[in-house]
Formats: structure tokens, sequence, C-alpha cells
């Protein structure tokens, strides 16, 4: 199947899926189910076409645990082979109409691309890990305790309406204020 038929692929399989928040701004919405289906949807173009350097397919985040209000935005974790170039899946991810938004930084602990069907509107971040990374791990082990600790994720959940509420558009704030619960629960 050629590559542009999968990039329309990519592209239905948000319908119906209530995701997408513009750049910039931290808004939740409430969790939907809608967010697996879409996982589910993506995960099967991304399996068909993805390389042999990639190992797994992982939703992360938290549209990942059911129950979870997020920003309405999947968060998909590309596993690479240890030692693969992680640069060396550009080609294909920007064939389907990826975004690359860079490498690993103070923000992040991983290469990242973003996924738009409207200028500005986010649909997907997708990042890149090695098997076996600190990332991974934490990504992972962050995802299963939240959905085997209904507690832990409502306290979660509180904690980012709080957040929310006061960093509406300062994302990195948003962030930073998520650090050490995620840390605390990751490990």
């Amino acid at each position: 199947m050629p590559l542009t038929d999968h990039r329309r692929d990519l592209a239905d399989a948000f319908t119906g899926c209530d995701l997408g928040l513009r750049r910039g701004v931290v808004e939740l919405a409430a969790a939907s189910d809608a967010w697996a289906r879409a996982f589910a949807r993506v995960h099967a173009v991304l399996a068909a076409t993805a390389p042999a350097s990639v190992v797994a397919i992982e939703h992360i985040g938290s549209t990942s645990v059911p129950g979870l209000d997020a920003k309405a935005i999947l968060d998909i974790g590309i596993v690479v082979r240890a030692g693969a170039e992680l640069r060396s899946l550009d080609g294909w991810l920007t064939g389907l109409g990826m975004l690359l938004r860079g490498d690993a930084n103070d923000v992040r602990p991983d290469r990242m691309y973003g996924y738009e069907l409207e200028p500005m509107i986010r649909l997907v971040n997708v990042h890149v890990v090695e098997e076996e990374s600190e990332a991974l791990h934490r990504y992972l082990a962050f995802r299963d305790h939240l959905r085997a600790n209904p507690a832990d994720r409502d306290a979660y959940a509180a904690l980012k309406h709080a957040l929310a509420t006061r960093h509406p558009d300062d994302r990195l704030a948003y962030i930073d204020g998520k650090t050490s619960f995620i840390a605390r629960r990751s490990d």
C-alpha cells in the first residue's frame, strides 16, 4: 500500500475521537473511551508501516489511563532497538504527516513528533525512545501505576485540574507542577 494511503488512514483514525487541543493551551477534557479506540486505529497504521528498528508502539500519558481526565492529545511511545539512531525514523514519521518537534532537552527526555490535521491543533505527541531506556521505564511505570491505583489516578486528576486552572496558557508551568507527583510513582 502506498504511503499516501497510510497517511489517509492515519488521518481517518481520528474520526469521532474527541481529540485535539490548540498548541500551548492547557485545558483538560473529561476521560473518553474514544481515546483508546483512536490509539488502536493509529497503532494499526504505525505497526503496518514501521521500520524494523521499531520494537513496540505504546499508548502512554493520561489518555492511556481509563477514567483520567487529560489534555485531549494522545501520547504515543515508539520504542526502538537499543543503539538505533532515533532520527532514522524521521522519513517514516514525517512521511505519515508527523511534524518533527525536536530532540531530548530539559523538558522532554526523547525525540518528539506531533500530528495535526489543522495547523496548531495537536492530536498526537509521539515520543521516540530506546528500549530499556530510563524514559521508557518512567512512561510505562507511571501509566501502569495509575491504571492499577484509582486513588492515585484521582489525586493526579485533581492536581492536573488545579494546575490547568492556575496555568491555562503556560504548558511548561503545568508540566513542571506535575513532575514530583510523577517521579514518586514511576520508580
